[in-house]
């Protein structure tokens, strides 16, 4: 049997193939069996909804070397604001490294695991004088540290032998700890200069910039396991739908016409989401 020939455990019924197009005959049964796999399973998670403020990031970093006149940074180093600038704001925001940075069993709670979780934030940032024109971006990076504590269960080191991993077939050392997932999202939220007060004075070459990012996150712990499950066969993949050979005139002849666009809709109407025009340019 092929890869892809993969035998369908389904009971096909005996009746005649016109037989069952009727709408009166329900469709055949599947045949539930129980089988094994060796699956990933998760053994806790939780989420969390972190509004990050300059006390949990600290002062934009720089992230990587910037000279532009008397206006230098090296990489790590705090940005400062170039003369002139009255405002930034940050651009391009995204996660460029999540890093594992800890992960031990609860000193306090048996089966938990303690889990230390550092993620790397890389943005752009605009400075902007009064009237308006950018003065220079600037490529900058901030870090934030988090620790969650979740239930693992106990295991032991595990050496396994195969070729799913590395076609060398070497054995790989599963450690009594669980895996690890992590999925986040960071959303720019707000960003200024700040300047230090020194005797009443402020000198505006010496501030910094101070960056809100709201992050989404869940975490997982999980085991590779053998598993008992409930199957009624294999999943059949349905036939590809076929998109290139559709008209576009054909297409936009379909639509409905964008009335809104010609007559936008009030309040109520809008609020209430009875507008089209987030349907056909959304």
């Amino acid at each position: 049997m092929g890869a892809f020939e993969l035998q369908d455990t389904r009971i096909v019924s005996e009746e005649p193939v016109a037989a069952q197009h009727c709408a009166s005959i329900p469709p055949p049964p599947k045949k539930v069996k129980d089988e094994c796999i060796v699956a990933y399973k998760v053994y806790d998670s939780c989420r969390r909804q972190n509004c990050l403020t300059a006390s949990e990031l600290g002062p934009a970093l720089a992230a990587n070397s910037y000279d532009h006149g008397d206006h230098e940074h090296k990489v790590g180093d705090v940005i400062r604001p170039p003369a002139g600038a009255t405002s930034v704001s940050m651009e391009r925001l995204k996660i460029s490294k999540i890093h594992v940075v800890d992960k031990k069993p609860c000193p306090f709670r048996n089966g938990f695991w303690d889990i230390g979780i550092k993620f790397a934030f890389d943005y752009c940032l605009v400075f902007r004088d009064s009237s308006g024109c950018i003065l220079e971006e600037i490529g900058a990076r901030n870090f934030f540290d988090s620790k969650t504590t979740l239930f693992g269960s106990h295991g032991g080191d595990l050496i396994v032998g195969t070729d799913l991993f590395s076609r060398d077939n070497e054995s790989i050392t599963f450690e009594a700890a669980p895996f690890i997932w992590v999925e986040a999202k960071a959303v720019g939220l707000d960003s200024k200069i700040h300047h230090h007060r020194h005797g009443g004075g402020e000198h505006r070459r010496h501030g910094e910039v101070l960056i809100t990012v709201g992050l989404f996150t869940i975490l997982k712990l999980f085991r590779l396991v053998h598993l008992n499950v409930q199957s009624t066969g294999f999943c059949i993949p349905e036939p590809c739908t076929d998109t290139h050979d559709i008209n576009p005139c054909e297409y936009f002849a379909d639509l409905d016409f964008p009335m809104d666009l010609f007559s936008p809709p009030q309040r109520k109407e809008f609020m209430a989401g009875k507008s089209e025009l987030g349907k056909i340019f959304g």
